[in-house]
């Protein structure tokens, strides 16, 4: 008899074992990038930053992120999903150690931040890659719900604990040092406890098809207005707590960790929801909930309704609503019957994350301009109206990627034969 939670015991033992590890993988990456939001008070003081500045730094991570995105999973589909996983977080932990290390100025911060991006730009699409062409469809929700409770438990410690290193140790730059050894730490887990190394076959061909896809590109677009809210809450959250309701830097990203703890309960929950009940449903009833937790960030002053809009953000917000999306790309993309799903992931990823670059920077605009970041909450609780209301225009059965209309025949040795 198994004794495996039953969240988990639908799985094979060797699955299970590297979406566990995948999640892990997850847990350092967003570590790495989480430290840096609740240290950007005394970042911006030493090198006598502004707002924008200051917004800047995610931005660029993002930009760098973003870029990313297509080649990594054109280079996992071609060499391997596991293979691309593994040289790129060795990148990514190097990133870390040169901000704890080196980042002596501004341009320099900027540097090794953007080296980070590059290999952390590159798990996304493998770790997700590996994960849904490993399972069947009725198990792409809790699989990819298990590999995203790493992003939040990441996020929850990167939230917690830079406030209480700098206290106690006198530097911001120590955590990212120490964070950059754990993460090259991870390379030889990989090694041992990932296994298959994800499907091929992507190419530029493979992308033009993704590209002029109705239903994925909505999704995608849908993603973007959804996922503004995210970047929006992780980079600024610690500062607007900081600096308009009176908490001092440890308290301020604790409260900003208690997005985190409400994600890894409503990525496991929604994922395997979404399984039963389908993707598009699910979203429509969360993303209200979602907007009005917004609206509580905005607005509330008292510590107990802060601490519940942010937790109630975590539990319908755009992290515990990762897996559905996953999933829902996943459904569309294996359809078609052969490879390219880790570009498939990549492609639309880009077009969700492109959020992140612009996110951080308009609402320090705003900070810069009004004084207050109150606004920037608005205006992500806008976003995710905008993106609830096109989700309805995604189909939910969408129909599988298909290259043009061509003639019933077979080309020797080409491999056109027509798509289940």
């Amino acid at each position: 008899m198994s004794h495996r939670p039953a969240a988990v015991a639908a799985l094979p033992t060797r699955t299970l074992a590297t979406v566990l590890v995948l999640a892990l993988g997850w847990v350092f990456l967003y570590l790495d990038r989480t430290t840096l939001y609740p240290l950007l008070p005394v970042i911006g003081a030493e090198f006598r930053l502004s707002g924008v500045q200051q917004g800047a730094i995610a931005s660029l991570y993002f930009l760098v992120y973003v870029a990313m995105q297509v080649p990594s999973g054109l280079l996992g589909d071609r060499f391997g999903l596991k293979r691309v996983l593994m040289v790129m977080y060795t990148l990514a932990g190097l990133g870390v150690v040169g901000v704890g290390l080196l980042a002596r100025s501004y341009p320099l911060l900027l540097l090794f931040v953007a080296v980070h991006a590059v290999g952390a730009g590159s798990y996304y699409s493998t770790s997700y890659g590996i994960t849904v062409s490993s399972v069947s469809p009725q198990r792409r929700g809790l699989a990819s719900a298990i590999v995203t409770v790493g992003m939040a438990s990441g996020m929850a410690l990167g939230l917690a604990l830079p406030g209480v290193l700098y206290d106690l140790l006198g530097s911001w730059r120590a955590p990212f040092l120490l964070l950059g050894l754990c993460t090259l730490g991870m390379v030889p887990l990989f090694a041992m406890g990932v296994s298959g190394r994800g499907v091929g076959g992507g190419g530029q061909g493979e992308i033009g098809r993704l590209l002029r896809h109705r239903g994925l590109l909505l999704l995608g677009l849908a993603a973007f207005l959804i996922l503004w809210s995210q970047w929006t809450v992780l980079t600024w959250a610690p500062s607007f707590l900081y600096r308009e309701r009176g908490l001092d830097i440890r308290q301020a990203g604790l409260y900003t960790a208690v997005v985190a703890a409400p994600g890894v309960l409503g990525a496991l929950l929604w994922g395997r929801l979404s399984d039963r009940v389908g993707r598009r449903r699910l979203l429509g009833l969360l993303l209200p909930f979602t907007l009005l937790c917004l609206l509580g960030i905005a607005f509330a002053r008292q510590k107990a309704l802060l601490l519940l809009s942010l937790g109630g953000f975590g539990l319908t917000g755009a992290l515990a609503l990762n897996p559905l999306f996953v999933a829902w790309v996943g459904d569309m993309a294996l359809r078609q019957g052969r490879g390219g799903v880790g570009t498939a992931i990549a492609v639309i990823n880009a077009l969700a994350v492109g959020s992140s670059i612009v996110a951080p920077v308009v609402s320090g605009r705003i900070l810069d301009v009004t004084g207050s970041l109150a606004g920037a909450f608005l205006l992500s609780g806008a976003c995710v109206g905008m993106g609830w209301a096109l989700l309805w225009a995604v189909p939910e059965g969408a129909p599988p990627l298909t290259a043009p209309r061509a003639p019933p025949k077979m080309v020797s040795g080409r491999g056109n034969a027509p798509m289940a």
